[in-house]
């Protein structure tokens, strides 16, 4: 019988992942994680600086103020294969209704909140940053414009260890259907995260990391971001490319 999968504070009206949900977005973990050689060597890959991927940049270009969503952030996501239109550049960064509003759904999510300790108020207030982010940077036009993948990384460059970067191919990988709630995805990387297994397979992966000439790549991300990368390199078999 399967242990049940812990997922601690919850808000009242979130839409909670079943077990069967979580067991199986943990069994996809696992099998990218269990090789912890060959999962360092991807994670190597992808942190080399001298190679072709983000790495730690996308954390790292400056300035990176917690408190506000500037220029060098909206660069930073581009290096995640994401494109940003001009006027979603403008509502973010010129229009005040916009990003006076960023402004103040950051100053509400404290800057080091954990996603796997987060109390509900924290993930409530994380959930209306993510929604007026993606306001802002959704055409106005297109009645199904929906940017979440961009939203979802924008908003994980501000809280690394809360907010995971969300993309089709990890959300393939752990099993989570199409147009699943981002409450719900959310709660499924918050089981991962406050696995012992998945921690510890996940510390010894980064131990792990190194370049394909064998020099040691050191690996500074949070755990979150860690395991979003640890996930997308085995979905896009990264070893075999």
């Amino acid at each position: 019988m399967r242990p049940e999968h812990s997922l601690g504070e919850i808000p009242a009206d979130w839409p909670i992942p079943d077990q069967a949900a979580l067991a199986a977005a943990h069994d996809a973990a696992l099998d990218a994680l269990k090789d912890t050689e060959l999962a360092g060597r991807r994670l190597g890959r992808y942190y080399d600086p001298m190679g072709k991927f983000a790495g730690a940049t996308y954390r790292t270009v400056l300035p990176n103020d917690p408190g506000q969503i500037a220029a060098a952030d909206l660069f930073a996501v581009t290096l995640l294969s994401v494109r940003l239109r001009p006027a979603a550049v403008r509502r973010l960064l010129e229009d005040e209704r916009h990003s006076d509003a960023v402004q103040r759904r950051l100053s509400a999510v404290p800057g080091d909140a954990d996603l796997a300790e987060a109390n509900a108020a924290t993930l409530i207030d994380a959930s209306a940053l993510y929604e007026d982010v993606k306001r802002a940077l959704a055409s106005p036009k297109p009645a199904k414009s929906d940017p979440w993948v961009t939203a979802s990384k924008l908003c994980a460059r501000k809280r690394p260890s809360l907010l995971p970067v969300r993309d089709r191919k990890v959300r393939e990988l752990l099993r989570i259907r199409p147009r699943s709630d981002h409450r719900r995805d959310w709660l499924i990387h918050r089981g991962l995260m406050r696995d012992s297994t998945i921690r510890r397979l996940l510390h010894d992966a980064r131990s792990n990391a190194t370049t394909e000439a064998g020099s040691r790549v050191d690996v500074r991300d949070s755990p979150l971001r860690v395991l979003d990368v640890a996930l997308w390199t085995h979905a896009i078999k990264l070893d075999a490319s």
